[in-house]
């Protein structure tokens, strides 16, 4: 259950700029070979109150969260593959960061509906 969260600064990344970056973000983790597409969640957090330093105006962190058992090359891999689409598509982001961290499965618990008649499903 891949977890995309992008943090961003408010003032500088609004709409429609914020669905384009949580966009391509998705599509870089569905096309990674390293997750299912239709286990990608991402989300974004704006933040208003924010220090950044050297001049910087604008500011993105993203964490993705995996199930543990990728290989420290795919992560390395998947958090380039990252930072080349932003950087690409969004060049005037002054900050970007990257960290992918691992979920611990047997604490990592979930419920999500299922069918028509939506079950719960427990994971």
């Amino acid at each position: 259950m891949p977890h995309v969260v992008i943090e961003y600064a408010e003032a500088h990344l609004g709409e429609p700029a914020i669905t384009a970056l949580m966009q391509a973000a998705y599509e870089v983790c569905a096309t990674s070979g390293v997750m299912q597409p239709e286990d990608v969640k991402v989300r974004a957090i704006p933040l208003r109150h924010l220090l950044l330093q050297g001049g910087a105006e604008s500011f993105v962190h993203i964490t993705l969260s995996l199930l543990a058992g990728r290989t420290p090359e795919q992560k390395e891999g998947h958090a380039i593959a990252l930072r080349t689409r932003l950087t690409a598509d969004f060049p005037d982001i002054d900050a970007l960061s990257i960290d992918i961290r691992d979920m611990d499965p047997a604490a990592y618990k979930n419920a999500f509906g299922s069918g028509e008649r939506g079950d719960r499903v427990l994971v």
